[in-house]
């Protein structure tokens, strides 16, 4: 019996923003953009983490409708190496990719939050889904919800144009197989989101992998498995292959 291919996933957050510096909560608003520092991260992405020699060729990229990943999608693909990523204008835009809906406290400054807000501030800092409420609404559960959307979406596409045997890969100019992989360009709590979910765990492991700006996050999810098979960081620094779920005691 053939092994079952694998689909690999990296998953990038978008470079440093003016709210990110200036410690504003973003959330989906689309009002934030680049630094001068973020773009440096973004193009770094694609000179440095998009090596061939240590990264899939790209054949498929998904990416949130907001500036500020679009943007670094943009500087990313100017810095890659040639032939590592799909034409420009083949990304798809994936609503549900958006960073999270953080209501009234989106455009507002983290300080004046805590001081406004100080229980709910506090259970965004310890990453507790529950205490964190915000209008009525649960923004960390609705995150994972959604994340959980975004897997079925991309799979059943990445799936849906390959055979079980060749999901994972294409034929080089030699015709020989090749593994490629999808690109996810995000958010910094979706990402979160995103890992959690394709282990199968649940909002209450935020704040487990926090991502930076310009992280990239690998994992590598075999096609007839519900869940994720293992992960790694991919870039700034590298890290070796494991389950999330063990990582994490077991969860």
């Amino acid at each position: 019996m053939r092994p079952c291919a694998a689909l690999t996933f990296y998953v990038v957050r978008h470079g440093e923003t003016d709210a990110n510096a200036d410690g504003i909560i973003q959330g989906s608003s689309d009002i934030s953009r680049l630094t001068a520092k973020g773009r440096i991260q973004a193009s770094s992405i694609g000179s440095m983490a998009l090596n061939p020699t240590t990264t899939k060729r790209i054949d498929k990229i998904f990416v949130s409708p907001l500036t500020r990943t679009r943007d670094t999608l943009e500087l990313l693909r100017q810095s890659a190496p040639p032939d590592m990523l799909p034409p420009d204008g083949t990304e798809i835009i994936l609503p549900n990719l958006r960073e999270i809906d953080f209501y009234s406290w989106e455009c507002q400054n983290k300080d004046e939050l805590e001081r406004t807000y100080p229980d709910e501030y506090a259970a965004w800092e310890r990453g507790d889904p529950d205490g964190l409420v915000v209008d009525g609404r649960l923004p960390l559960r609705e995150t994972w919800s959604r994340a959980k959307e975004v897997w079925k979406e991309i799979r059943l596409q990445s799936l849906s144009t390959a055979t079980a045997a060749d999901g994972a890969t294409s034929r080089d100019d030699n015709g020989s197989r090749e593994e490629t992989a999808k690109l996810l360009v995000c958010h910094g709590t979706l990402g979160q989101a995103l890992l959690g979910s394709a282990f199968g765990l649940d909002a209450t492991t935020f704040r487990c992998n926090d991502f930076p700006n310009c992280g990239m996050a690998e994992i590598v999810w075999h096609n007839d498995e519900d869940v994720a098979a293992s992960w790694r960081w991919h870039y700034p620094i590298p890290t070796e292959f494991g389950c999330l779920r063990e990582q994490l005691g077991g969860l």
